[in-house]
């Protein structure tokens, strides 16, 4: 298996609570036999896990299963880390190809007049809305993109089906007012306050590929989302 499938799956083991809370994870040796990789696979995959968050290391010692917080404000593929695919699902309430407005024009850096594909998507954990999810993509850098693409990960769709690396985003959180319509999408009552997370992602060579505004159902939030 390839050191992503591995994280992934990892990850899904210890959120569904297949690993325990500060239980010790198997040995690289291990590892290596249950995903058919070497060892340095194993290794590289367990740094990364480190970095997220996910386990801990003592100092030349063996590693352990860290516990996350226990509330999130998270991007989509969070949410599958953190519930699993079984639990969290989609519904894409508008996908259109559009000329983009001078402001989404100057947050990805497109020329006047530039289309973009304009989404709105709302994202269910179990039966409940957890956030909708209003998203501009320049049409220029993913002119193929399908409505059932949007089920998913674009952030995945992107790496995935390109030779496209996402490097970074910037976020900006604020308190908001729902309108009459997010109210319905989140069944909340009308003007009821939520967080809204502006999102401008950048791939590896400085340029936007998506601009996003999040309204979350939550309004009290710790916000965890590592790559």
């Amino acid at each position: 298996m390839k050191s992503k499938e591995i994280i992934r799956d990892i990850i899904e083991d210890i959120t569904l609570g297949k690993y325990k809370v500060d239980e010790r994870m198997p040995s690289e040796s291990q590892l290596a036999i249950k995903y058919n990789c070497n060892r340095h696979t194993i290794r590289k995959v367990t740094e990364n896990l480190i970095e997220r968050g996910y386990l801990r290391r003592i100092h030349g010692g063996p590693t352990y299963i860290n516990s996350l917080p226990s509330n999130h404000s998270l991007n989509f593929s969070s949410l599958l880390e953190l519930y699993g695919e079984s639990s969290v699902t989609s519904k894409v309430v508008k996908f259109k190809l559009e000329i983009a407005t001078p402001e989404i024009c100057n947050m990805l850096k497109l020329d006047e007049g530039s289309k973009v594909w304009s989404i709105i998507r709302i994202r269910y954990v179990s039966t409940t809305p957890s956030h909708t999810e209003e998203t501009f993509i320049p049409y220029s850098l993913l002119p193929d993109l399908k409505e059932e693409d949007c089920l998913h990960s674009l952030l995945h769709y992107v790496e995935n089906s390109f030779d496209y690396e996402v490097s970074h985003a910037i976020k900006n959180i604020s308190a908001i007012k729902l309108s009459k319509k997010d109210c319905e999408y989140l069944q909340l009552p009308e003007d009821s306050l939520a967080l809204q997370i502006e999102n401008t992602g950048y791939l590896t060579n400085g340029r936007p590929y998506e601009y996003s505004i999040n309204k979350h159902r939550d309004n009290n939030i710790t916000y965890y989302a590592k790559r």
